[in-house]
């Protein structure tokens, strides 16, 4: 052999050995090659610890709690139980649920930081249907002057065009691909590989192929192929299978054994495996004890765990989604709609035990205050005892000068919170009231304009509006009626003398003005508007179809938009009025207005004023949720 050739033929045994051991080079220490979509999403049912990372965020992420809000003034949002937005999102498409929908779109996040939502528009111009479509398939067109041109879908040599509106495109940024996301699987795709080989190895030392880590070392010449087939079926017979695993083997002739292989002693399977295990969970920010990889230990530790994994895993998962969701799917509905998860970190319970321990002997926080922040009542029970540390004397809070008001700040706040949930809860009936009203409304509209007018007899609908909700106000009015009363007066024997007179004169004829007044209020607006609407219309030359669309429209939006300010002015009017009267008949001579959070129309007002003033103030605008307090 010639020198020269010497480096080829060198070269082309190394290129066969390589081969040989899996298409790696023995010239370089490579790592297997880069991974594909593909390949990510199959080691989800390959390897046990990524499966379980994944599937245990993706289920946590399926399972939280979803609501839908209108913000009308960017300060105030309200939550709306009915609404199409809500209803593609409760039913994402004919064969998945949403459950499903959020768990398969979750888990493309966590195995490629990346998932595509494809939207299917209606004959209304609205989304009808939502899509998941594997990453794999999804292809990015970038434009030099929008950033990005179109989508397209790529499967089986077809390609589908997809525009900007029809796709939600939902990642974990890529700082090497700004274009495409990169998921916690994509940092541990190394480990991965070692993981799943591993497994396979560990699997055919069980599954002993007649290979013991050993090599025959036969001397002389190779003896003939008839001689070496018998031996081999002979060996094959004895020693193969995992049933004859590490049986004793005879020799003869002269034949050795040499070792030519680890064995899984050597390779410590067992620490590797717990390494790479540790490493898919610290990659996912999943602690030991909530997937059993170690021991719970105390409750404590237990809650603290659950409560980092809500924080730091689940809470910023869901986030990825709101964000996706209010930027480009809310705005196709309406600009003013919010989507927002229920909050999954629990309350840190742990912590604010001891904080009220310690404060409270510390004789920083009050005995009461303590039970209040616990969400227990401040009020002894009656013959209730309570004991307390030798250290802690107690002692009776040092009163802040006296004022014509013995409410603190925090007292007035508390009351304000409880009165806003109160009256958010009665708001729901006037809604209600409302839909029931406008869709009766709606149909004598269009009855109207088939027969050549489209219109609404204002009359006879204010006398409807106010008849329907008069029992609707004078239930709010009464309510905080009695809640005055009662929480003024818990044990007064004459309390009950006092109830029953509340629906004297005086309450029925506010009522009952109360109630036309806001009937002629919403129907006047509702017929100015209306007739805008209609004159656009005509003008545009519409047919009765097209008109007819228009103005179901137009109280579809009217609706939405205005039933949550009637609704929360008329609920706040009633329920003023009622604890007005309350105050009064217990002889409360002066009331405090305390104002809402972020009322800065009403700050000029806060005061305090004689309780014959007070009558007709709140609410003071549209929206308003203020409150007058008792000056005791």
């Amino acid at each position: 052999m010639a020198v020269k050739d010497f480096p080829k033929r060198l070269i082309a045994a190394m290129r066969g050995v390589g081969y040989r051991l899996g298409g790696t080079s023995l010239l370089e220490m490579a790592i297997p090659p880069g991974w594909g979509y593909q390949q990510y999403l199959s080691a989800y049912g390959e390897v046990g610890w990524l499966f379980g990372a994944v599937s245990l965020i993706a289920h946590s992420v399926a399972d939280s709690d979803w609501a839908l809000y209108v913000n009308s003034n960017k300060t105030d949002s309200k939550e709306i139980d009915d609404h199409p937005m809500l209803d593609l999102f409760d039913h994402v498409n004919p064969f998945q649920t949403r459950y499903q929908f959020m768990l398969l779109a979750q888990m493309y996040m966590g195995l490629v930081g990346e998932c595509f939502v494809i939207l299917d528009f209606n004959r209304l111009g609205t989304p009808g249907r939502m899509w998941l479509a594997p990453p794999g398939y999804m292809y990015i067109v970038p434009d030099k002057e929008n950033y990005i041109s179109h989508y397209e879908y790529r499967k089986d040599g077809q390609i589908q065009r997809l525009e900007l509106p029809e796709v939600i495109h939902i990642m974990d940024p890529n700082p090497a691909n700004p274009y495409r996301g990169m998921g916690a699987a994509h940092s541990i795709g190394t480990d991965l590989d070692s993981e799943r080989y591993a497994s396979r190895y560990q699997q055919k030392l069980f599954f002993n192929d007649a290979r013991p880590g050993m090599a025959l070392e036969i001397p002389g010449d190779i003896p003939p192929k008839e001689e070496r087939d018998d031996f081999m079926k002979q060996w094959n017979s004895q020693y193969r299978g995992w049933g004859k695993a590490y049986s004793t083997a005879f020799l003869w002739g002269g034949m050795k054994i040499n070792n030519v292989t680890m064995t899984n002693r050597d390779m410590d399977f067992k620490e590797l495996r717990k390494a790479t295990r540790n490493i898919i969970l610290a990659a996912y920010h999943i602690p030991e004890s909530l997937i059993g990889a170690s021991e719970v230990g105390s409750r404590a530790r237990a809650e603290a765990d659950e409560y980092i994994f809500a924080k730091y895993t689940i809470k910023p998962a869901l986030q990825r989604f709101k964000e996706a969701f209010n930027e480009q799917l809310c705005p196709l509905f309406d600009e003013k709609l919010e989507l927002d998860f229920i909050n999954p970190v629990p309350e840190d319970r742990v912590t604010l035990v001891d904080e009220c321990d310690r404060l409270v002997r510390a004789g920083v926080y009050t005995r009461e205050f303590a039970q209040q922040l616990l969400g227990h009542s401040p009020e002894d029970m009656k013959g209730g005892t309570y004991l307390l540390p030798m250290a802690i004397i107690p002692e009776i809070a040092k009163q802040a000068p006296r004022t014509k008001s013995r409410l603190s700040e925090q007292q007035k706040e508390a009351m304000w919170r409880v009165y806003a949930a109160k009256t958010a809860g009665e708001e729901k009936p006037f809604y209600r009231m409302l839909k029931k009203l406008f869709d009766e409304q709606e149909g004598e509209v269009i009855g109207n304009l088939e027969q050549g007018k489209a219109d609404f007899n204002e009359a006879e609908a204010n006398k409807h509006f106010a008849k329907s909700f008069k029992p609707l106000i004078a239930t709010v009015f009464e309510a905080h009626y009695r809640d005055t009363i009662e929480g003024l007066t818990p044990e007064n024997p004459h309390t009950e003398a006092i109830k029953q007179e509340f629906l004297d004169e005086e309450a029925l004829k506010w009522i009952a003005t109360r109630s036309l007044s806001m009937a002629k209020m919403v129907n006047g607006t509702t017929k100015e508007a209306l007739r805008k609407a209609l004159a656009e219309g005509y003008a545009e030359g519409e047919s009765i179809p097209q008109m007819t669309k228009r103005i179901k429209e137009f109280y579809k939006n009217g609706y939405e938009w205005r039933a949550p300010m009637v609704a929360r002015t008329e609920t706040i009017a009633a329920s003023a009025e009622g604890s007005i009267k309350g105050y009064k008949a217990l002889d409360v001579e002066r009331l405090e207005f305390y104002p809402a959070d972020a009322c800065d129309e009403c700050l000029g007002l806060v005061g305090e004023y004689p309780i014959r003033e007070t009558g007709g103030m709140i609410p003071v605008h549209p929206n308003c949720r203020c409150i007058f307090l008792p000056v005791v």
